[in-house]
C-alpha cells in the first residue's frame, strides 16, 4: 500500500498531542497543517506522472472519517470541562476546524462520490457534524455539471476576491441544492415539502444535532459551530482556487462546452497529493468523478497552479496578492486557447436539468 496516503493521519494526531500539552500548544495542528504542507511542497517539489499503481484499501479514507469524527467528539468533551482555558478552547477549535476543513472534508468528498451506499452514508455523517450535508447534492449534481461556468456558485470568477466568493458560494450552493431537490420531486410527481426531500431531511438532522448539543452543553455547541465555520471556510477556499477565472462557453440553447483539463487548476506537488487525497489531480477527477482518488492521473493540457493547494490557499487569504499572481496567469492561459474567463455575475440562473445518476 502506498504509505504516503497515510499523511493526513499524522496531521490529525497533532490535535490530541497539542491538547495534551495544553496552552498555546492546542494550536499545533492548526499552525502545522498549512505551514508543513506549503513548506514540504516547496522542498519535495513535483512528482512525475505515473501509471496506475497499487490500490489503497478503502479502509484508509473510511478510517480517516471515523477518526476525524472521534477527534472532534473528544475535543468537544474536553471543552465542556470548565477547567479548559479560553486560549485552549480557541486552540482546539482552530485545530479541529483546520483538520476537518482540509482532510476531513476531502475524505468525505471521496465518500460522497462513491457508488457504495455505506460510504456515501459515512460521508454524510461527517458533513452533518459541520452542518453542510447539502454539499453532497450541490457538489455532485451541480458543481460537477457546471464547473467553470457562470451558473456554478462554487466556481470563482476572474477578479473575485475570496471573501466575496465565500458569501456567494455558500448561499448559492444551499439554493441550488433546494432547487435540485424540488425539481427532482416534481418530475416524480411527489410533494416537495415532505421527507422525500433530502434537503428537509438534512435540515432536520442538523437542527436536531445542534439542539442536542445546546441541551448537553452550550460550550460544546459553540465549539462545534466554531469548528464548522472554520471547516466550511476552508472547503470553500479550496473551491475558490480550483477553477478560479477559468470558463466554459454556453451556447444560446444552453448547451455547455465539454469540461476540459484546462478548466480546472491542478498541482503536481508531491506533498500536496500525498496529504490531500490526490486533490491536485483535479482535472482527472472531473472527467472521472467516481474514480478512486489514488487512481487519478495527470492529463495532457491541464491547467497548473504555480504552487500547491496549501500555498494557494494561504495566498488567497490576501486578495491583492492572489490577483497579482493569478489574474495574468488566468488571462494568458485562457486566451491562448480561445477560452472565456469567468467575470463576476450578479446571480445564478436555474439549475440545468438533472441527468440520471447511479449515486442516489
Amino acid at each position: 500500500m502506498p504509505l504516503r496516503y497515510l499523511t493526513p493521519f499524522a496531521f490529525l494526531a497533532l490535535l490530541p498531542l497539542g491538547a495534551s500539552l495544553g496552552g498555546a500548544w492546542t494550536f499545533m495542528a492548526a499552525a502545522a497543517t498549512p505551514l508543513f504542507l506549503a513548506g514540504l511542497d516547496w522542498v519535495l517539489g513535483d512528482e512525475p506522472g505515473h501509471g496506475p499503481g497499487r490500490d489503497v484499501p478503502r479502509s484508509v479514507p473510511r478510517l480517516y472519517v471515523v477518526l476525524q469524527l472521534a477527534a472532534m467528539a473528544w475535543a468537544a468533551s474536553r471543552v465542556m470541562r470548565t477547567q479548559a482555558s479560553f486560549l485552549e478552547v480557541v486552540g482546539l477549535a482552530a485545530s479541529a476546524g483546520v483538520t476537518m476543513g482540509v482532510f476531513g472534508f476531502l475524505a468525505a468528498h471521496e465518500m460522497v462520490h462513491s457508488r457504495d451506499r455505506r460510504e456515501r452514508g459515512l460521508g454524510l455523517v461527517l458533513l452533518a457534524t459541520v452542518f453542510y450535508m447539502h454539499f453532497r447534492i450541490a457538489h455532485v449534481y451541480g458543481h460537477h455539471r457546471r464547473a467553470a461556468t457562470k451558473e456554478d456558485p462554487a466556481s470563482a470568477r476572474l477578479g473575485e476576491g475570496l471573501y466575496r466568493f465565500l458569501v456567494r458560494s455558500i448561499g448559492g450552493q444551499v439554493r441550488e441544492a433546494f432547487v435540485f431537490e424540488a425539481e427532482r420531486l416534481q418530475r416524480k410527481g411527489r410533494p416537495v415539502l415532505s421527507f422525500g426531500n433530502r434537503m428537509i431531511v438534512y435540515f432536520t438532522t442538523e437542527s436536531t444535532l445542534l439542539l442536542a448539543l445546546i441541551f448537553l452543553s452550550w460550550r460544546a455547541a459553540a465549539f462545534v459551530v466554531a469548528v464548522a465555520v472554520i471547516a466550511v471556510v476552508l472547503l470553500e477556499a479550496f473551491n475558490y482556487i480550483a477553477h478560479y477565472g477559468l470558463g466554459r462557453e454556453i451556447s444560446a440553447a444552453g448547451r455547455i462546452e465539454r469540461l476540459a483539463p484546462h478548466h480546472s487548476w491542478n498541482s503536481a506537488r508531491r506533498m500536496n497529493n500525498a496529504a490531500l487525497f490526490n486533490m491536485g489531480r483535479h482535472s482527472n477527477h472531473h472527467s472521472r468523478p467516481v474514480e478512486r482518488y489514488e487512481r487519478l492521473q495527470p492529463v495532457a493540457g491541464e491547467a497548473e497552479l504555480p504552487f500547491g493547494y496549501a500555498a494557494a490557499l494561504l495566498t488567497a487569504l490576501f486578495p491583492p496578492v492572489w490577483r497579482r499572481l493569478m489574474d495574468r496567469r488566468v488571462a494568458s492561459w485562457s486566451m491562448a486557447r480561445g477560452e472565456q474567463v469567468l467575470t463576476p455575475v450578479a446571480a445564478c440562473p436555474p439549475l440545468i436539468p438533472e441527468r440520471r445518476s447511479t449515486n442516489n
